[in-house]
């Protein structure tokens, strides 16, 4: 399993997702409400220990495509970043994290930033960004 298939896997727990909308990577289609798991180049190994295993981070971003049509929806829009933010910080917390292939564990999953508007499409959606990234440890 690759680190965006496990990543891709665990996002869809969260329940604050529009129930039904898809959770895509590396793809968003101009319909809202969708969501996407892009990887994000600086992927690296963060420490190395005496015995060849290694603590590393995968960046990604979680891309949201939504509507705003009016005010009250892009407020919605950005209070749904923060929370899912609060969430990822509050998994690893509890250590509820991703299952990852053999020989990696996962140690923390943040958000980087509560969110931002990325990119405002030509009718009345939007895409917004949260940056994040998951530390794992790799075995030798």
């Amino acid at each position: 399993m690759s680190l965006i298939s496990a990543v891709q896997t665990y996002l869809k727990t969260y329940t604050g997702l529009v129930s039904g909308a898809p959770v895509w990577v590396n793809y968003l289609s101009a319909t809202p409400t969708e969501y996407a798991i892009v990887a994000l180049p600086g992927s690296r190994k963060l420490e190395e220990y005496i015995d060849g295993s290694s603590l590393r981070e995968f960046p990604f971003a979680v891309q949201i495509m939504e509507s705003t049509a009016d005010d009250a929806q892009r407020l919605d829009n950005v209070a749904f970043a923060e929370a899912f933010a609060d969430w990822l910080e509050a998994q690893t917390l509890v250590g509820t994290l991703p299952t990852l292939a053999s020989g990696k564990t996962a140690d923390q999953i943040e958000a980087i930033n509560h969110g931002y508007l990325e990119q405002q499409g030509e009718s009345n959606t939007a895409i917004y960004l949260i940056t994040c990234r998951l530390v794992y440890e790799q075995a030798a």
